[in-house]
């Protein structure tokens, strides 16, 4: 607070020389960064909890998936399971895809309190955040339902769940929790403003979210300091591990003067544009916890029973690359692929977009439908990658039909709005796509 007020106070030649030093340190933290982001990421990725819930909104999946129980097998990276849980409860078969064995412990402890646990408990942990003593009385009953890799993850960190310390819900930890405490310290840190933000998530209407947000939110929050440092290019690599890849997908093809701009913008579509009082993706962040008005789907308790009866069965777990599952996956199955936003990941590595799209295609029967998401406006590199599909060579582009009018009328209503676009896509035959 003192740092806002300090530099508001100087002369105009003395905030420019403030500045320029400010551009001058995070110069220098960007090239550390870029230098040692690989061996940083490769090491958050393998062990620790990145995302502690997803980040996707299930509502448009669904309607853009159609899943059917009796025909469709869905493949989708884990993230935090919530998602993955969601599917369950509608298709035939749920493959959880993820490289970080950390998320997948964090899907496997939702199944196992499933099946140990009343809906109450279920709740506690998953709802609020917090259980006491969970660590000691009981993660016993959970942890005999894990796999040795999971059970390794929780025996060093089930006291996530005990409800202590500074961060005492499950949802400040690991790096999404970590991003999530400094912006409510931030929110904190300006007079006014946290309490605008609670009313905010308290408001029932777009009416009285435009009332709170354009006269005692959108001036606080978006001052010039803040928009100067979410300005910068190292901002988002330093908070949320955005690689410089989609950073530049973002830049190049979303259209916006900066980064900043883009978020202010998308935030501002979430306060005060889209209904706030079932938005759970910002409430558990803002908040640490969910009410159950405004919680994800396995979080209610039709949600529960259902999975507890047997949907949670559905689901295999796999702590894998997409490529590495396919490629020892010896049923052709799989009719449905969520493919999130991690191609963005790979748009500077077409060589290892192409590995993937090619296993993806090999195991794909007619009519097998793709959803991912890309902070690039057209995300080109996707359909520019060459796959072998019916004995010839052709793009990702000319084996499947887009439906853009779908995705169209859906992505407006994402209450992440985090995402420059939303893809669908449906394979085809050469004979169709020619005709």
């Amino acid at each position: 607070r003192f740092f806002f007020f300090f530099v508001a106070r100087q002369k105009p030649v003395t905030k420019y020389f403030i500045m320029g030093l400010l551009s001058w340190v995070t110069g220098i933290l960007s090239w550390i960064f870029n230098v040692f982001f690989d061996p940083i990421v490769s090491r958050c990725y393998s062990s620790t909890i990145v995302f502690n819930c997803a980040w996707e909104d299930p509502r448009l999946d669904h309607v853009a998936l159609e899943l059917d129980e009796e025909r469709d097998s869905v493949l989708v990276i884990t993230s935090a399971g919530c998602n993955v849980l969601s599917y369950a409860l509608r298709g035939k078969h749920v493959y959880a895809i993820d490289k970080n064995p950390c998320q997948n412990a964090l899907l496997d402890i939702k199944i196992a309190a499933i099946k140990e646990f009343s809906y109450d408990e279920f709740w506690q942990l998953f709802g609020t955040g917090r259980m006491e003593k969970f660590s000691t009385l009981h993660y016993p009953r959970l942890r005999a339902h894990l796999n040795s890799q999971s059970r390794q993850f929780w025996d060093a960190h089930a006291h996530y769940f005990d409800g202590k310390g500074m961060r005492p819900s499950f949802y400040f930890r690991g790096c999404a929790g970590w991003l999530s405490t400094m912006v409510r310290g931030y929110i904190r840190m300006i007079p006014g403003l946290h309490a605008a933000v609670h009313d905010l998530l308290q408001a029932q209407t777009i009416e009285e979210q435009q009332e709170i947000y354009y006269k005692r939110v959108e001036k606080k929050l978006w001052n010039p300091v803040l928009m100067w440092i979410l300005g910068r290019g190292v901002t988002l690599a330093l908070l949320n591990g955005v690689p410089e890849a989609q950073r530049k997908l973002l830049e190049e093809e979303g259209g916006h003067p900066s980064i900043g701009e883009f978020i202010k913008n998308n935030l501002e579509v979430v306060m005060a544009k889209l209904p706030i009082k079932d938005n759970y993706f910002y409430r558990v962040y803002l908040t640490g916890e969910y009410t159950k008005d405004c919680c994800p789907e396995y979080l209610t308790q039709e949600g529960f029973e259902k999975l507890k009866a047997g949907c949670v069965e559905k689901v295999s777990v796999h702590t894998v690359t997409i490529e590495e599952f396919l490629n020892t996956h010896e049923k052709k199955d799989i009719t449905r692929f969520v493919l999130l936003d991690h191609m963005d990941w790979m748009s500077a590595a077409p060589e290892v977009l192409q590995k993937e799209w090619q296993a993806v295609i090999d195991h794909s029967p007619a009519n097998t439908r793709f959803l991912w998401r890309s902070a690039g406006l057209y995300a080109e590199f996707v359909g520019d990658t060459k796959v072998k599909y019916e004995g010839k060579e052709q793009t990702v582009r000319d084996i499947v039909k887009m439906n853009t009018d779908l995705a169209a009328r859906l992505h407006p209503l994402d209450r992440v709005h985090t995402y420059a676009n939303f893809f669908i896509a449906d394979l085809q035959s050469s004979a169709v796509a020619a005709h």
